[in-house]
């Protein structure tokens, strides 16, 4: 199989249903528990954004997280997208796997910096849904790479034997 031949796992509308699940995770499933109540992210009047209590807890460092949590998947994404388009498959799988990975990191580390601010403040479904999300894409280009590499050094093995 060429590297032209080669196809994603996901295609372009699994890749914008994926995001849209995403997106409808992050405003309809609660993100946080504080002290046994749900806590969303956007919605509700004691919100992570809207909320009294968390006014003083979300930062820019926090806005900027959230942006990006949303920016680098439409990014990876498109220029997975476009990379396999033009020739690139194995560029197109990695920057698309370390994209996720960022992604990923940067959840966790901004989730975890409200949780360990607030007093009696838990992770919740929401959180573990969009990095559920996360993890299905870094599992399928991860699968990618390895069918790739596994291809390549046949090829090469192939090559020595006829030499």
């Amino acid at each position: 199989m060429s590297e032209k031949e080669r196809t994603s796992n996901f295609s372009m509308k699994w890749e914008i249903g994926l995001f849209s699940i995403l997106c409808l995770t992050v405003f309809v499933f609660p993100i946080l528990t504080y002290y046994g109540s749900p806590v969303y992210l956007f919605l509700d009047s004691d919100s992570v954004f809207l909320g009294e209590y968390f006014h003083h807890v979300v930062n820019s460092y926090f806005t900027v997280s959230i942006v990006l949590l949303f920016v680098l998947p439409v990014i990876a994404s498109s220029s997975n997208y476009f990379l396999e388009k033009t020739g690139y498959p194995f560029l197109a799988s990695l920057q698309s796997f370390l994209i996720f990975i960022s992604c990923f990191v940067i959840l966790q580390y901004a989730m975890f910096s409200l949780t360990t601010q607030m007093e009696k403040c838990t992770l919740n479904i929401g959180t573990y849904l969009v990095g559920f999300n996360y993890l299905l894409h870094i599992y399928s280009d991860l699968k990618d790479l390895r069918k790739m590499i596994e291809q390549r050094n046949c090829s090469t093995e192939k090559n020595r034997v006829e030499e």
